[in-house]
């Protein structure tokens, strides 16, 4: 059994406690990216493997497609943005990808791509 531990401070809500912890997939060109941040999370796009422990992402445009106000259940179309500036995330020893140069900054889930804003923040 996995033990989630959920840090008021690090965590907006109990999804990005989860994505916080969960495992990313390997990486391949084409898969989606979900940059975890407080309580947000925004999609992104491996655009290049550049070592087992480095690749380059690019942030999608997320379009909401529902509509349901402000609420929780939101639903998105994504596209790709090829001339946004690309961000290199390094995999740590802890089995977490984060933007290299921030070891301590927000998590990058690879093979999940997904937007949430959170309307309550």
């Amino acid at each position: 059994m996995t033990t989630i531990h959920v840090n008021p401070a690090r965590h907006g809500s109990i999804f990005n406690a989860i994505y916080d912890q969960a495992r990313s997939k390997a990486p391949k060109v084409g898969m989606g990216v979900t940059e975890v941040m407080y309580s947000d999370r925004h999609p992104y796009t491996v655009v290049a493997i550049l070592s087992p422990r480095r690749i380059k992402v690019q942030p999608d445009k997320a379009t909401r497609i529902d509509h349901n106000g402000y609420s929780e259940s939101q639903e998105y179309k994504y596209e790709p943005q090829p001339d946004s500036p690309s961000v290199i995330l390094r995999l740590n020893k802890h089995g977490k990808w984060k933007r290299e140069g921030d070891s301590q900054g927000v998590t990058y889930l690879i093979g999940l791509r997904e937007e949430y804003y959170d309307f309550s923040r």
